[in-house]
């Protein structure tokens, strides 16, 4: 179909017929990117080159030029590249407003590629942005303007050195200038500081002082909400003001007015991400602009903004306090902006509907957590944990694998942010976490229900592994029969859920004490049930399998007083080493390589016979190079190796290596003679 479509705009078609393929083209670009792009990228761009010189028909050209801004919006650089130069030669024949957003879209996605035409197309560009300045068409300036700095974003500073001065004059006139509200170059001012401040980096620091009041001021501007004395008679029909309905008032939007706010709060984010501890002076202002946003109802992308903003503002202002750019106080700015941002975040997500949102508020307030610890009060701490538990609570509430299929991406991304956020909370908020428990734990006990989907019961067991591992006590106290639930867990049929299960068995093992003691019988065996499953070294079970290998591990590290060691070790031996499991290979690779250095004799067995498996197991986390293994361990192994080697009979120590398979002993060879 996409291939007809695309014949259908040769120039011996009709010019109707032409115009809507053109249409369709523009349609796929946007719609079916980047698939499109890759697939039919030979067909569409010359087809699309031819239809720009196509002069006896307007039309025809104007579709054109735009589905191929559309196309090349989502190019990578080279899919462009073969048919860059002939794309920019004839949009210099033709260069106005509409091949201007074009060649901005066709740089961009070039990338680099395009700091060839550099000093083709800026002169072109320099020409009409100064007339269009003398002419006072502010239409066609911020267009030039846009393109430069686009242009600019894609070759970088190097390049654009020459430049960078005059375009800066200009802007610096503009912004002395009083542009009216509805001036297109309100918003162009404020998108060009922020990328020549992105292609600069910290050469940008001259041109701070200048820039970032304007992007603070047009950031806080108000006036953006309109309420007429006679709703009925208000003309919507040229753009300039939209309704809203909030809750049962409806109201009107200026929408420019609320255009540039947007462009401000995007352009402090950029300066900000970019700059780092460089906007030092400015993070105070910066931050407490942009932390009121967080809850800004009538426009979704500055709340998106703000969110993202946050650890951006957090990290920039711990690196500025870290080289001494800040004046400290009896609280820093970095405390001070910590106790500010983090009950922002928790307070937004608590309003916040959208699902795409709230999955970036999620992540920025577990990336604000790592650097600030714990600053939420008691009452921060309730709304936070209500909020999360709402989200894992609402997927519980359906039950259907079907349904949970159909659920939006955004909401799938919320639920796995939230587990991850309340990982990141437990692990930070430990001193003062403890109060919560009991408001926690029933409602982590329900994701563990027989009739919640897989993904609930782990999501479930993972949360109890969080935080069984900070509060032992209180978790297996209040979890008095959890064990027996989680062996029950290792009869199930999903890997992923035995996996979780083996893995919290484990944790109970390392951290249960005495309270894991007598259910250590019952515990065995319900590791051992998932490592003799049938199809346990099948692809979807070896990290359950490698997960309870692993835990096995454990139970001979904190409770071999209470065991029959020599024959756990024996069953534990035979298992290794571990291969799919990576995490968990090096937990037990690193176990085995400390009991081999104190010589355990139970590990060793009745006159060393087990030192031909451990060589065999070694030579197999060798042959593997450094993915079953840390480099400390892989060190460790091999000083023990040669230290065998020393020791041992030279007919012993052949005997061991002939049995051995080829690639193992030509590795250890390698390894030993090295």
């Amino acid at each position: 179909m996409a291939g007809r479509i695309i014949r259908s705009v040769k120039e011996d078609m009709h010019p109707c017929v032409r115009l809507t393929a053109l249409y369709t083209i523009k349609q796929f670009s946007k719609n079916l990117k980047p698939e499109f792009q890759d697939q039919y990228r030979d067909q569409v761009l010359p087809a699309l080159t031819k239809a720009m010189d196509d002069f006896n028909y307007p039309r025809v050209q104007v579709q054109a030029y735009s589905a191929l801004f559309e196309f090349t919006s989502n190019c990578t650089p080279s899919i462009l590249n073969p048919y860059l130069k002939e794309i920019v030669t004839k949009l210099l024949k033709e260069l106005r407003g509409e091949t201007l957003k074009v060649l901005s879209a066709v740089a961009y996605s070039s990338q680099d590629q395009f700091a060839e035409y550099y000093s083709i197309v800026m002169p072109y560009l320099k020409v009409i942005m100064m007339t269009a300045k003398k002419e006072l068409d502010h239409n066609l300036l911020a267009n030039s303007v846009d393109c430069i700095t686009m242009v600019w974003m894609a070759v970088g500073k190097e390049k654009i050195r020459d430049d960078t001065d005059m375009v800066v004059k200009m802007l610096i006139s503009l912004q002395r200038s009083e542009l009216e509200a509805n001036d297109p170059m309100r918003c162009q001012l404020l998108q060009a500081w922020a990328r020549l401040g992105k292609c600069l980096g910290k050469e940008f620091k001259p041109y701070m002082s200048v820039s970032i009041p304007r992007l603070l001021r047009s950031a806080k501007i108000g006036s953006y909400v309109l309420i007429p004395e006679n709703p009925d008679n208000v003309d919507e029909s040229d753009g300039s003001i939209r309704a809203l309905i909030l809750g049962e008032r409806k109201i009107w939007i200026k929408t420019k007015v609320l255009e540039e706010k947007v462009a401000a709060c995007k352009g402090l984010y950029l300066l900000a991400d970019e700059l780092k501890e460089g906007l030092s002076v400015w993070i105070e202002e910066v931050a407490q602009t942009l932390v009121p946003f967080l809850n800004f109802q009538l426009n979704e992308e500055i709340r998106r903004v703000a969110a993202s903003a946050m650890p951006v503002l957090l990290k920039s202002s711990k690196e500025a306090k870290q080289k001494g750019n800040l004046e400290l106080s009896d609280e820093s700015p970095f405390e001070k902006l910590c106790s500010d941002v983090l009950p922002a975040l928790v307070k937004a997500l608590s309003k916040e509907s959208l699902p795409e949102i709230a999955a970036i508020i999620l992540d920025s307030l577990e990336e604000c957590m790592k650097m600030s610890g714990p600053v939420l009060d008691e009452d921060q701490t309730d709304l936070f944990l209500k909020k999360i538990m709402n989200v894992l609570n609402s997927r519980s509430k359906v039950g259907d694998i079907d349904v949970i299929k159909q659920t939006l991406q955004e909401e799938q991304k919320v639920y796995d942010k939230a587990v991850d956020c309340l990982a990141t909370f437990i692990r930070i908020q430990k001193s003062s976490f403890s109060p919560f428990l009991g408001k926690l734990l029933p409602c982590i006990q329900l994701m563990w229900e027989k009739d919640k989907i897989a993904k609930e019961r782990r999501t479930g067991l993972r949360i109890f592994c969080d935080v069984a591992k900070q509060f032992p006590e209180e978790a297996f106290r209040q979890y008095n029969i959890c064990l027996l639930f989680l062996f029950e867990a290792c009869k199930d049929e999903n890997p992923e859920v035995l996996e979780v299960a083996v893995q919290a068995i484990g944790i109970f093992a390392e951290f249960g004490g005495s309270a894991f003691k007598s259910l250590l019988k019952g515990a065995f065996y319900a590791l051992k049930a998932v490592i003799d499953h049938p199809k346990a070294l099948q692809i979807e079970y070896v990290m359950a399998h490698d997960a309870a290998v692993s835990a096995l591990g454990k139970f001979l590290q904190f409770h071999r007083e209470k065991l029959n060691a020599a024959q756990f070790l024996k069953t534990w031996l035979r298992h290794l080493p571990l291969e799919n499991n990576l995490n968990e290979a090096k937990v037990a690779h690193h176990q085995l390589c400390s009991l081999v250095e104190v010589s355990d004799v139970e590990l060793l067995g009745p006159k060393k016979k087990n030192l031909h498996k451990i060589v065999t197991v070694y030579a197999e986390i060798l042959w593997a190079g450094k993915k079953l293994a840390t480099e400390e361990t892989v060190s460790q192994m091999i000083k023990q190796l040669e230290l065998y080697r020393r020791r041992s009979i030279l007919s012993t120590w052949r005997s061991f290596m002939l049995s051995m398979e080829n690639h193992l002993r030509r590795k250890l060879e390698s390894k030993l003679s090295s």
